[in-house]
């Protein structure tokens, strides 16, 4: 008869986990969602927060809780087709190079969250 009473505990223990691991996706899916509403919320405020910046007219802009810098983006050249060739050249031999060998690192484990409720939140 023991057995059978911790074969009932151990089934327990696990619908106990159960829960609290859909309890834990529940919150990490809602979360995202306040991310996504946060992340349209800035892109949506941006223009306005850019001339602000620029109305100012500084280098650096101080206040209590940051400072926000001016930072060029990244530039872009036009190359010669020589590079361009080398350039291509160099991708096919990391391709064929990752083809036969394993990476070194990377390669983690993670687990994405594909929100389908687009169209409900704007």
């Amino acid at each position: 008869m023991p057995t059978v009473l911790k074969l009932a505990q151990v089934q327990s223990e696990t619908a106990s986990d159960l829960l609290s691991s859909a309890d834990v996706i529940e919150t990490m899916i809602d979360l995202k969602i306040q991310l996504h509403q946060l992340e349209q919320e800035i892109q949506a405020l941006q223009p306005a927060f850019f001339a602000a910046c620029l109305m100012l007219n500084t280098e650096k802009i101080t206040r209590q809780r940051a400072i926000i810098s001016k930072r060029l983006t990244p530039g872009q050249w036009c190359y010669s087709p020589d590079i361009l060739e080398q350039e291509s050249l160099l991708k096919q031999l990391k391709q064929i190079f990752q083809q036969d060998h394993d990476p070194t690192k990377g390669r983690e484990l993670s687990w994405v969250i594909k929100l389908l409720l687009s169209a409900t939140v704007r």
